[in-house]
């Protein structure tokens, strides 16, 4: 019988990674009214502003400080709100949590009615956790917005008491290969940082700041570096190409990074989405999720408390059981049932199933909403219809679409497109952010190899470090996933590939290949939405002929460079 995650709440949260931030007196009393606790690393926030709530958020995932130092830092002192807050309103504030707490029982109590708790929502921040428990915090996709940590604008390789910041799992601390798992990820960890300047060096050479073209962020004249005298412009210049390069480095060495790096994730919800989260993550096969859950429990008691209450009550724990048994089911039958004949050849993207009669079923739903005959009617008499009507009905419905952001109408979600991606894991953290689709991933392994960028390839000494460390990985992946299924994933390296199922609707393939194939995005998911075009492209051409803003260029070595300077631009213009 499923018994739950029920142990002792204090013993849970003392297995918990602690902060590893400190704070004077002074500064957790100035905390305090903000924060839910000062000294553990998840941590729900109180008593702020929305729009503070999301600027810290924002800033969050670009930074390597923990949220609390981020907020004492840059925001406590900055804001004429926080300040009315330390006024006197933190009283206020809590007497009417405690109000609204009492509503929300009564409510609960006498109707059920679950769609209260979509009403009322927090913002809490997970610090210092796994990039495996941040994949399961974030595949909950209606209802919350999420937040992570950024390998493209931060460095990994910085070091805690002279540690480098991996989850140490401590199944895998108390197992006969603890002294590998150690070794190997340090070993990750050292050709990062070893590789960081060998890159940053070779990427400058390829692209020396003298040869680049800059556009004046005031003036849109265009200069070579080498020719501008104007101090501001030369100097926004400068900083755009640094962080552009900063950038290009850190996408390509990203992939010598484990499961186990910790990152920090920055969540807003709803209450109903943070109970349905809560009961996965009690459900979930590792330690630290669990122990997750139960830290995030606590804070989230603080604040809105009685949305989450039944996520670990008796009820919980029947959803939990259910989860677990479903999970058991899917790994046994996937042991029974499995192809005889040899393995199918990877490729990055194939697009598996579509539906052969799209284009009427999406010319009919164009129709629909202003005509007055069922669908079914519609459908047999756009079948008669000829082609180039069909497609002029499609073009006059999308009309001119100045950007990407003018999307298409719900009329395109009547196709649907069944993808399975082939994709390494560093480039699946980003696709993994789209959640209008129903996506399927295997569980993170070495067994189907990993991926060599054209940056890591072209340095000898990267390469040399890249394929050592790859090999290493992987050997010590295979002696701990019999006996430690789920934990052997904390080894697996960003580098490596996962099969990735994504099935969507054309509005939203609309929104996902206009926006990843963009010049400033990653190499590796530019390539997978440029292919995923193409696919559709094939089978359904007059679907994609108004999706203009998909960007086809092969490679844009310096793809963050406009974006710096329009970065740049705004300053100079708040200045």
């Amino acid at each position: 019988m499923w018994q739950g995650a029920t142990p002792d709440m204090t013993a849970r949260l003392a297995l918990l990674t602690p902060s590893s931030e400190s704070f004077t007196s002074a500064e957790e009393r100035a905390l305090q009214p903000f924060f839910t606790n000062t000294d553990r690393s998840v941590v729900a926030l109180r008593n702020l502003p929305e729009a503070t709530k999301g600027a810290l958020f924002s800033r969050y995932s670009r930074t390597a400080k923990g949220v609390r130092r981020l907020f004492l830092d840059e925001f406590l002192g900055q804001s004429s709100a926080v300040a009315a807050a330390q006024e006197g309103l933190v009283g206020e504030a809590e007497a009417a949590l405690r109000k609204a707490e009492a509503f929300y029982a009564r409510v609960l109590a006498d109707y059920g009615d679950d769609s209260v708790g979509e009403l009322g929502g927090a913002h809490i921040a997970f610090q210092d956790i796994s990039q495996i428990a941040a994949k399961a915090i974030e595949d909950s996709r209606i209802g919350a917005s999420y937040l992570e940590k950024s390998t493209r604008y931060v460095r990994f390789d910085d070091k805690v008491d002279g540690r480098y910041r991996y989850y140490r799992d401590r199944r895998l601390l108390a197992s006969p290969l603890a002294d590998d798992f150690i070794t190997c990820m340090d070993s990750l960890f050292e050709a990062y940082a070893l590789s960081f300047p060998l890159l940053t060096e070779y990427v400058q050479q390829q692209h020396p700041i003298a040869d680049i073209v800059f556009e004046n962020a005031l003036t849109g004249q265009a200069q070579r570096f080498g020719d501008i005298d104007d101090d501001e412009f030369r100097k926004s210049a400068h900083y755009a190409y640094t962080q552009a390069v900063r950038a290009r480095v850190c996408d390509s060495l990203r992939c010598f990074l484990p499961l186990a790096s910790l990152t920090n994730v920055g969540v807003y919800a709803n209450g109903r989405t943070y109970e349905y989260l809560l009961t996965k993550l009690y459900a979930d096969p590792l330690d630290e999720v669990q122990n997750l859950a139960f830290a995030a429990n606590h804070e989230l008691e603080q604040i809105i408390g009685p949305y989450i209450r039944r996520a670990n009550n008796a009820r919980g724990l029947a959803q939990q059981e259910y989860l677990c048994e479903r999970r058991q089911a899917q790994m046994h039958w996937a042991k029974v049932v499995q192809p005889t004949m040899p393995a199918t050849a990877q490729c990055k993207v194939t697009l598996l199933r579509y539906d052969e009669d799209a284009v009427d079923s999406v010319v009919a739903a164009i129709l629909f909403p202003y005509s007055e005959y069922a669908e079914a009617d519609l459908l047999q008499t756009v079948a008669a219809l000829p082609a180039d009507a069909k497609e002029r009905i499609i073009a006059d419905y999308l009309g001119e679409r100045s950007n990407r952001r003018h999307k298409p109408g719900r009329a395109f979600e009547r196709a649907d497109y069944l993808f399975e991606l082939c994709v390494n894991i560093g480039e699946y953290r980003d696709l993994q952010r789209h959640r209008i689709c129903s996506p399927m991933r295997q569980q993170f392994s070495t067994v189907i190899g990993y991926d060599i960028n054209p940056d890591i390839a072209a340095v000898a000494q990267i390469k040399a470090m890249y394929e050592q460390a790859m090999e290493r990985a992987d050997a010590l992946f295979r002696r701990l996933v019999t006996d430690y299924p789920a934990e052997a994933q904390y080894v697996v390296p960003m580098g490596y590939r996962v099969r990735y199922s994504l099935q969507l609707n054309l509005r939203e393939a609309y929104h996902l290949i206009e926006l990843r194939s963009g010049e400033q995005g990653h190499r590796d998911y530019r390539r997978t939405a440029q292919a995923m075009y193409e696919a559709i492209k094939a089978v359904h051409p007059e679907l994609v002929r108004g999706m203009t803003f998909v960007n086809l260029t092969p490679d844009i070595a310096m793809g963050r460079l406009r974006a710096e300077m329009r970065s740049a631009r705004k300053r100079l213009s708040q200045a």
